[in-house]
């Protein structure tokens, strides 16, 4: 559920709730942590020369099969092999790629840039971080980064509904103890917050704490292809987002193109497009 929806339900009956926020970072139990352990073992084996020409082609290759099946989308594993570590997580976690992005801006907009991506906040982070372990590195980057986001967000749901939620999983002397803890006490045989769920063992059902993770997503894929794909062209081509000058016109057809026919899901990008025209129209 949406987490203004949340909000919204708690402040019927509460005016001061409880947040989870900061588990998954602290205890590692986000799956992508997982996955890039597993690639950092590859890493690790093979120089970045081998890897940048074996699995380069591969990632440039292979296509960005989103209507398949998980296991058969390696594009993005590809990829994240070409790279280094802290180049390969950013890769990994971000929206949309350098690439990506690229492509969506205009030729103007790109001189201005002068080159600069957005993954070199990440590179920042990386080079200041107190670690060099992998899983650490992770985390630490999800801190700088993913967790502020996270954070900004249920503090808006929550104010928007007068609801007062604090994160007692992210008081500072408890993220203190656990980032000295060892790397395997919280990822152990693929159980992420394996040292939490351990603690928490005698006072949860077996079934409750090692349960499927589910996550929040919406089917915004769905959606653009049906009940907000009018509301999404109108959006995309009004003339307050082109005057901007950001976009490249013909490509932001494209991603609209390839969504509608379910070649690629490109919703991701569309929702960007789409809250950044309806900022331009709010500030009109």
């Amino acid at each position: 559920m949406p987490t203004n929806l949340v909000c919204e339900a708690a402040r019927q009956r509460v005016t001061v709730a409880l947040s989870g926020d900061g588990g998954d970072d602290n205890y590692a139990g986000y799956r992508r942590y997982r996955l890039h352990l597993a690639e950092e073992r590859v890493r690790q084996r093979l120089p970045l020369a081998l890897r940048k020409a074996l699995f380069g082609p591969l990632g440039g290759l292979y296509p960005k099969a989103d209507w398949a099946p998980r296991f058969l989308r390696a594009k993005t594993t590809f990829q994240a092999l070409a790279r280094d570590t802290a180049s390969a997580w950013a890769h990994s976690v971000s929206r949309m790629s350098d690439e990506d992005r690229t492509r969506l801006y205009s030729s103007s907009f790109k001189k201005e840039l002068g080159g600069y991506h957005g993954s070199q906040v990440m590179r920042r982070h990386a080079d200041n971080a107190p670690t060099d372990d992998p899983l650490s590195m992770a985390q630490y980057l999800d801190f700088k980064t993913f967790l502020v986001a996270v954070l900004h967000k249920v503090d808006r749901a929550s104010m928007a509904h007068a609801l007062e939620v604090r994160v007692p999983l992210l008081d500072h002397h408890l993220v203190e103890w656990i980032s000295g803890l060892p790397p395997q006490w919280k990822l152990k045989g693929g159980e992420g917050k394996y040292i939490f769920k351990k603690a928490l063992e005698p006072h949860l059902p077996h079934d409750i704490m090692y349960r499927p993770k589910q996550g929040f997503s919406v089917p915004l894929a769905d959606w653009f292809r049906g009940s907000m794909e009018k509301r999404l062209e109108a959006s995309l081509f009004d003339q307050r987002l082109l005057d901007t000058g950001l976009f490249d016109r013909s490509h932001i057809k494209l991603l609209l193109q390839q969504h509608k026919s379910g070649l690629r899901d490109n919703s991701t990008a569309l929702w960007e497009l789409l809250c950044f025209s309806d900022a331009l129209t709010q500030l009109a």
